[in-house]
């Protein structure tokens, strides 16, 4: 493999078709972007899209491990170096892991080029994979600073590499970033709280679930008062976040406020619907209608739109 121009840009293309086809509700915010913030948001966006469905995928967890493990050791080297590597060091022979090896070589120069042309500090792809090798061990969280690791390595690191894309100014930017990023992550925890049960797993601290009286092993429907207080008290947490994650607006280039404010608004309403019936999520996964996501989209290709929210931000401090 060779990083020759015509090389980076199939690597691009390739990058662009896999964050197309995951129909995310991030790719139409790409098109907000200057043509090579673009480019680099798609190769950023399929090595997290490639590392999360590894850590997702069926199969043994000794496998996922090792697949994700030969992955960081790949980024590694290749941010480390100007030369590309020949191949994917796989341990793993099924078809699906060999698939997404191929996949993730023909990303590699289209992530690379990215990495050194917006200055993206190579300790943020590794934590995003080491993010995911934790998300393999079976163990609970027990504290909310363990929750807010967590929430660092598999969501704020994404917000620092998109600062970086976007561009910007100011350590209090990437702070907020990192708020961003919390809230973000929250607000997935929450809405994934039914399925996590279902598999035996649950990303609320085990200190909280005691301090308000949950226990995940038992039926919700026999604690519901004290689930939806665990619930609200989460999803006040979330909105704080959210509003000191905003303070990011003013440190953003004006090219990538857009792409910002498009991705903020939309989680930030799928929180606001979670928050209105906390309980619901105990029931079904909760989920922005098309016309609801639409709406959002649309608004941020108008002309003068996103404009500057008056939003209070007032910082939570970490509760024990």
């Amino acid at each position: 493999m060779n990083n020759s121009p015509a090389s980076i840009d199939a690597s691009y293309a390739v990058a662009a078709r896999v964050a197309r086809q995951a129909a995310s509700s991030f790719y139409p915010s790409f098109w907000l972007l200057p043509r090579a913030k673009r480019q680099a948001m798609c190769a950023f966006y399929a090595f997290a899209r490639l590392t999360d469905d590894a850590a997702d995928a069926a199969g043994e967890i000794a496998d996922k491990r090792r697949w994700l493990e030969d992955w960081r050791r790949l980024i590694e080297s290749t941010v480390a170096e100007d030369q590309l590597p020949q191949a994917f060091p796989t341990h793993s022979a099924d078809a699906e892991s060999l698939q997404r090896s191929e996949q993730a070589m023909q990303i590699l120069p289209a992530l690379q080029h990215a990495q050194q042309r917006y200055a993206i500090a190579p300790t943020l792809l590794l934590e995003i994979i080491d993010g995911a090798l934790a998300d393999q061990k079976d163990q609970s969280i027990t504290t909310q600073q363990e929750l807010d690791t967590y929430c660092y390595q598999v969501a704020s690191t994404v917000g620092l590499v998109c600062l970086q894309i976007w561009e910007f100014q100011g350590e209090a930017t990437q702070q907020a970033a990192i708020d961003c990023g919390k809230a973000f992550q929250l607000t997935n925890i929450l809405r994934d709280v039914r399925e996590d049960l279902q598999r035996g797993r649950c990303y609320l601290p085990q200190a909280d679930l005691q301090r308000f009286g949950v226990d995940p092993q038992r039926p919700a429907d026999e604690q519901q008062p004290a689930w939806e207080e665990l619930l609200r008290y989460y999803g006040d947490r979330a909105e704080s976040y959210y509003q000191q994650g905003w303070l990011a607006w003013d440190g953003i280039h004006a090219d990538g406020r857009p792409m910002f404010s498009m991705m903020w608004h939309s989680y930030h309403a799928l929180l606001k619907k979670i928050r209105q019936q906390p309980l619901q999520v105990l029931q079904r996964r909760v989920r922005l209608t098309w016309r609801q996501k639409m709406n959002i989209a649309a608004s941020h290709f108008v002309p003068g739109y996103p404009r500057r929210l008056a939003v209070v931000a007032t910082r939570r401090d970490e509760e024990a």
